[in-house]
């Protein structure tokens, strides 16, 4: 089930997102995709520097836990969009917009490119390494 403007497929919680419209079976919903994309950015800094995810296997297993997914295949399919090994660090911005091309394909099927992540995060200014 892919919320309006939710790319990433990212299931509500209590963070309240920047241009959030609700939920729908689970799901938060945004005004627009770019709000999406930002939240998705969100949880990436996040998932860096509260909980020390900075290799495709530990982004990919917190984000999509096996008891939900088939992790091992996301992985995988993340891998070779990025171009790295699944336990190697990422270290640039611009993996960080690969796996985020890759990831709202597994998830959802939507297309994005690295730019338009890119372009997302330089407009609300989110660092992420």
């Amino acid at each position: 089930m892919i919320g309006k403007n939710n790319i990433f497929n990212i299931r509500a919680g209590q963070a309240q997102w920047l241009g959030m419209t609700g939920t729908r079976r689970g799901f938060v919903e945004f005004d627009t995709r770019e709000h999406g994309i930002r939240a998705w950015l969100v949880l990436m800094r996040n998932y860096r520097r509260q909980y020390g995810c900075k290799t495709v296997r530990q982004i990919v297993s917190r984000f999509a836990p096996p008891t939900e997914n088939e992790t091992e295949q996301y992985i995988k399919f993340c891998c070779k969009g990025v171009m790295l090994d699944a336990d190697c660090a990422l270290t640039e911005v611009i993996d960080y917009a690969f796996l985020g091309k890759y990831m709202a394909r597994m998830e959802t099927g939507t297309a994005v490119t690295a730019e338009e992540i890119l372009e997302v995060m330089n407009k609300f200014n989110i660092t992420i390494v």
